[in-house]
């Protein structure tokens, strides 16, 4: 097994570059860019990472729109960054997001 991991050879199927950990919290996303400039959009978080956050709101968030997302969980803060995917899920929509590199002080 090691040695599959470890094999530059090998087609990666996951394409995070950070582990994503199980959470539970609400987050709102304000939309930074398009029509609907200024709409907040609830997010019940199922994981989070670094790079990056996934979870389910009742509203769908069309990929490649710019964010802000405040969280209600301790110790996350707000970030900026892009949804990278929008799917349909039971009564609502999986939303995917990467955050924006962060600036060295």
């Amino acid at each position: 097994m090691s040695q599959i991991q470890n094999d530059p050879d090998v087609f990666r199927f996951e394409r995070r570059r950070n582990d994503r950990w199980p959470s539970d919290g609400q987050a709102t996303l304000f939309r930074l860019d398009g029509n609907h400039f200024g709409q907040m959009v609830e997010l019940d978080i199922q994981d989070y990472s670094y790079g990056g956050c996934g979870g389910v709101s009742d509203t769908a968030v069309e990929p490649g729109t710019m964010v802000s997302v405040g969280f209600s969980m301790q110790g996350a803060t707000a970030r900026r960054g892009v949804v990278v995917s929008c799917r349909p899920c039971g009564n609502g929509y999986r939303v995917g997001m990467r955050f924006e590199a962060r600036m060295a002080a």
